[in-house]
C-alpha cells in the first residue's frame, strides 16, 4: 500500500510539472527547471499532507484504544493531585488492590525516565486489563515525551520465558528497551546477589529521578501489597540493582 501512495505522489508531480510546462507554452530550459521544480514542490507538498494525515490518524486510534481500555479498568484509587498529596509524606503503603491504578497513575506522570523490573507470575499480571493500557501509556511516553523506557523481566524457568515471549515483543514493538534474565542467573552473579541484598523486591518501577513504586509479591509471585517512595537515596539503591541487572541480562530483539 505504502509503495502505490509514493507511485501515485511520483506520478501526480510528474503530471504537474508536465502540465505546468505545456501550459506555459514555452520551449526554453529554464521553463522546463522550473516546469521540474513545481513538479517536486508538488510531490513534497502531497508527501506531507499524507504523513500529517497518518499521524493524525496514529493519535486518533491511540486515543481511542486507550478510552477503550480505560472503561476495562475499575476507577483510581487516588487521583494525580491526590496520589501527590500523599507522596509528599515521602512513603505511602498500598493494598494489592490499589497496585494497578497506582502504577497506571505514576505512568502517566512519566517526564523522562520509567525503569521497570518484573517478577511477578506472568500468567497472573501480564493478561490483565490494566497491563494492555500500561503498555500504551508508555507508548505515548515513549513517542510523544521522548521519555526513556526500559523493563527488565525476570523468570523461573524455560517455561515462564517462553510465556513471556508475546509480552515482550508487544513492549518492544511499543518502544520499550526491553530485557530478560533467569532468577538462577542472579543468584550466580556474586555482584547482583550482594546487591540484591540491599532491596527489599524484585519487582519494582522508577520514575524519573526519585519516585520509587515497590510490590511485593507471595509465595505464588502475585500482588501482597506496594509501597510508592519518594526518596533520592532510595531511588538511587534500586537504580544501582537495575543498572548492573540491566548489563548482564539479555536483550530482547523485535522481529
Amino acid at each position: 500500500m505504502d509503495f502505490l501512495i509514493k507511485v501515485i505522489v511520483v506520478l501526480a508531480g510528474l503530471t504537474v510539472a508536465y502540465t505546468t510546462y505545456k501550459v506555459s507554452g514555452a520551449k526554453d530550459e529554464v521553463t522546463g527547471l522550473l516546469s521540474i521544480l513545481i513538479g517536486l514542490i508538488t510531490t513534497q507538498v502531497i508527501n506531507t499532507i499524507i504523513e500529517f494525515h497518518r499521524q493524525s490518524q496514529y493519535l486518533k486510534e491511540t486515543n481511542q484504544k486507550l478510552g477503550s481500555l480505560l472503561q476495562k479498568v475499575s476507577e483510581p484509587v487516588h487521583t494525580t493531585a491526590e496520589l501527590y498529596n500523599i507522596l509528599r509524606y515521602g512513603i505511602t503503603k498500598i493494598t494489592k488492590e490499589q497496585i494497578p491504578n497506582a502504577w497506571l497513575e505514576l505512568l502517566w506522570k512519566i517526564e523522562s525516565r520509567y525503569y521497570g523490573l518484573s517478577y511477578t507470575n506472568p500468567d497472573f499480571w501480564w493478561n490483565q486489563a490494566f497491563s494492555k493500557l500500561a503498555i500504551e501509556i508508555q507508548r505515548v511516553k515513549r513517542n510523544v515525551s521522548k521519555a526513556e523506557i526500559s523493563r527488565i523481566f525476570i523468570y523461573k524457568n524455560d517455561e515462564e520465558l517462553l510465556k513471556l515471549q508475546e509480552v515482550m515483543a508487544e513492549q518492544c514493538k511499543a518502544g520499550l528497551t526491553v530485557r530478560y534474565i533467569s532468577e538462577a542467573d542472579i543468584e550466580k552473579k556474586v555482584l547482583l546477589k550482594k546487591l540484591r541484598s540491599n532491596i527489599k523486591t524484585l519487582d519494582y518501577g522508577l520514575i524519573d529521578s526519585k519516585i520509587v513504586l515497590l510490590v511485593y509479591v507471595d509465595k505464588n509471585r502475585q500482588f501482597k501489597h506496594g509501597e510508592i517512595i519518594v526518596s533520592k537515596e532510595v531511588f538511587d539503591t534500586y537504580k544501582g540493582f537495575y543498572d548492573h541487572l540491566f548489563d548482564e541480562a539479555e536483550e530482547f530483539v523485535c522481529r
